[in-house]
């Protein structure tokens, strides 16, 4: 770890849980500061947590620069919040009943929620009311989909706006586990029913956040990056709910989904990269310093979204429910094929055409700059290291419950 990184971590530690720092702000690089705050989705909450006599160490063009990035990310959350109001208002009159998913609830946590940087309107809708609500968005100035093929959300813009109509969370497709797949659908079944309100604005139950938030965590870890902003989301969200009662409840449900491997690994990084209270995080969870401090690599490494690196296409490598990279491709393929040309799914007659259409497409969406330049070989390698690290998480493998 950089110190820059060290520096970084220290503050986000500062801001979320009023953690001690130690660090010599007329020694740090403030420039390389700033980027990696950026680059993490953190520079309003960085910001926002240095003293005076901290900011008198940053140079005049680099504050110059974070302050107008501060301040064009608060304008931007008011601008958003003010759009989610109206396209929840314009649901809900329409009796299409919603729940945000990430954003404004993972805000809600936070000790000031408009310091974290938001990106765009997650909903979730009942699946059978999806078209309804994208055809109400669509009736109120709301353009054309941008993703009709995607496998859990329809996305629309209007403007500098993007809203996602979800018919279930992000990360469902990273389970290949049919029997997993099953039981985490049927328990986000009645996720609407559940919901709860808070400020006059529907979020998930307490439960079903934490699910939701790991699964999203889950999808990027392993597909295209995951950042420091999603981390503290999650720690924010042990701080504020995850005590003990809720644990116990909990802890047989993600062992069930095949996900209990992965939480207990982000709580720890959490409490000893984040200082996250220790004493507010649930007392029966395991501790694996090594796995922890693979993914904590890797989380720096990446960025937020994977903003620091080039995953595109690594995904086609690392199934980890796969004994090789080679199954993996081929079963990655498939399942992609079957995604993108649901033909295939009807028709199986024509599933040995379909990755010739796939490619088809990409190359037309490459030349239009749409899609990145794909290296199979050197995403075949990079594959390698990270497949050893998933296989250790064990994503939607039913697991015993640790005692």
């Amino acid at each position: 770890m950089s110190e820059t990184e060290n520096i970084l971590l220290q503050l986000a530690g500062r801001a979320l849980f009023n953690a001690p720092t130690s660090f010599d702000p007329a020694a740090a690089d403030w420039a390389a500061l700033y980027q990696e705050a950026a680059a993490q989705a953190l520079s309003l909450l960085i910001w926002d947590t240095l003293s005076d006599e901290e900011r008198s160490f940053v140079p005049d063009d680099i504050k110059r620069l974070w302050e107008q990035y501060s301040f064009n990310c608060v304008v931007y959350n008011e601008l958003l919040l003010c759009e989610q109001e109206q396209v929840i208002r314009l649901l809900e009159d329409a009796s299409v009943p919603c729940v945000i998913l990430k954003g404004s609830s993972s805000a809600a946590n936070y000790p000031n929620p408009s310091l974290r940087v938001m990106g765009d309107i997650d909903l979730l809708v009942e699946p059978e009311r999806q078209m309804e609500a994208v055809k109400l968005l669509q009736a109120n100035g709301y353009g054309d989909v941008l993703d009709e093929n995607h496998h859990c959300h329809m996305t629309l813009s209007k403007e500098e706006i993007t809203v996602e109509i979800h018919k279930e969370p992000n990360g469902l497709l990273l389970n290949n586990n049919s029997e997993s797949l099953r039981k985490i659908r049927e328990y986000f079944s009645d996720a609407i029913d559940k919901r709860q309100f808070i400020n006059n604005l529907p979020f998930p139950s307490d439960e079903e956040q934490a699910v939701i938030l790991i699964l999203h965590k889950l999808e990027h870890f392993m597909l295209s990056g995951l950042g420091l902003r999603q981390l503290c989301d999650w720690a924010v969200f042990v701080n504020n709910k995850l005590d003990d009662a809720m644990w116990a409840k909990l802890k047989p449900r993600l062992s069930e989904f095949g996900m209990l491997t992965f939480t207990e690994v982000m709580t720890q990084i959490c409490i000893d990269y984040l200082r996250l209270p220790e004493a507010n995080a649930p007392r029966a969870m395991q501790r694996d310093d090594e796995t922890a401090a693979k993914v904590m690599e890797q989380i720096l490494k990446e960025g937020n979204f994977g903003k620091k690196v080039d995953r595109y296409g690594e995904r086609l490598f690392n199934d980890p429910n796969s004994s090789n990279r080679f199954t993996s491709f081929i079963k990655v393929l498939g399942n992609a094929c079957r995604e993108h040309w649901p033909l295939c799914e009807k028709y199986a007659v024509l599933m040995p055409a379909a990755p010739f259409v796939l490619l088809g497409r990409y190359m037309i969406q490459r030349r239009k700059g749409e899609r990145p330049k794909l290296n199979l070989k050197k995403k075949y390698q990079q594959a390698g290291h990270d497949q050893k690290l998933y296989k250790k998480l064990k994503p939607f493998v039913t697991e015993p419950e640790n005692c």
